[in-house]
């Protein structure tokens, strides 16, 4: 089991360097050429139960990430995404769905919604940062100089991918909602990005405030004076079904901004809106 694992898991890497050659052309990405690549890596098609659909749009994650590593932009301002939208716009839209994907809320950051992440992130080259869930590395694929970086992600397959696009990090397995106990050993961020589940938790199941468990961890872990960029539920704001939950896990914290984005998950296959939160561990309101 253990051979066919790295079998595998060597296949998914040589798919996904076939791939860069493409993402740094400036052509299309096609479903064709990610079965081309699959197909070239893997040895056989689909049809033959050697790879799914839903592998091929893990592996186009691992290519972007190992793109957007090796030809950084630089995010000074909002007129610097451009770049990474016209990325975007050039993806296939993710149509496959697994039932681990649904089970784990495993929905990555859109490349050019990572990209105003970051640069509201005000990401300074002596920042120890944290992802608590980090998939498959997209929301902190474009970081410029840090000091350190930590990633955690509890699916075996993304881990591994995350040490091949991110060699010089920190990788765990924990559950991102328990950070900040078992991590109590660890270094303290003063930067953390995250996109948690947003309704699964881990021995939970079903959890409609999952996300919230997991802002909550972060917020305890994050150094005082540090800076927390994290995309959240459309629902978790000040309205009159959230207002008390929203403002304890907000008491003592300074809501710096709070983004509504619509329909900017459609290359992901869904059209959720979420928000988008900077929030600096000062007390303010």
């Amino acid at each position: 089991m253990t051979n066919l694992f790295h079998a595998a898991a060597r296949a998914d890497r040589e798919a996904a360097r076939q791939l860069l050659p493409i993402l740094s052309s400036g052509l299309q990405v096609t479903r064709r050429h990610l079965n081309d690549a699959m197909v070239a890596a893997f040895g056989g098609s689909d049809a033959e139960g050697l790879w799914t659909q839903r592998d091929s749009f893990e592996v186009l994650e691992h290519a972007l990430a190992l793109h957007l590593r090796a030809s950084p932009v630089s995010l000074n301002s909002f007129g610097d995404i451009r770049p990474i939208i016209e990325l975007a716009n050039r993806l296939p839209t993710q149509t496959v769905r697994s039932e681990e994907q649904i089970e784990w809320q495993q929905f990555s950051t859109p490349v050019d919604i990572a990209a105003a992440a970051l640069l509201l992130a005000n990401v300074q080259p002596d920042d120890v940062i944290l992802e608590p869930s980090a998939g498959n590395g997209l929301l902190v694929a474009q970081l410029g100089p840090h000091q350190a970086l930590h990633l955690n992600e509890l699916d075996p397959a993304r881990r591994a991918r995350l040490a091949d696009v991110f060699p010089g990090a920190v990788i765990t397995d924990h559950d991102g909602a328990t950070l900040n106990s078992t991590l109590s050993n660890a270094e303290r961020p003063t930067l953390i990005l995250m996109n948690p589940p947003f309704s699964r938790s881990l021995g939970r199941g079903a959890d409609d405030y999952a996300a919230v468990r997991h802002l909550q961890a972060a917020l305890r872990r994050l150094l005082p004076g540090g800076r927390l960029v994290a995309i959240m539920p459309d629902w978790f704001g000040p309205s009159a079904r959230m207002r008390d939950q929203y403002e304890t896990v907000l008491r003592d914290v300074t809501v710096k901004n709070a983004i509504r984005l619509e329909k900017c998950y459609l290359k992901h296959g869904t059209s959720i809106a979420v928000r988008l939160f900077v929030i600096d561990k000062v007390p303010g309101k």
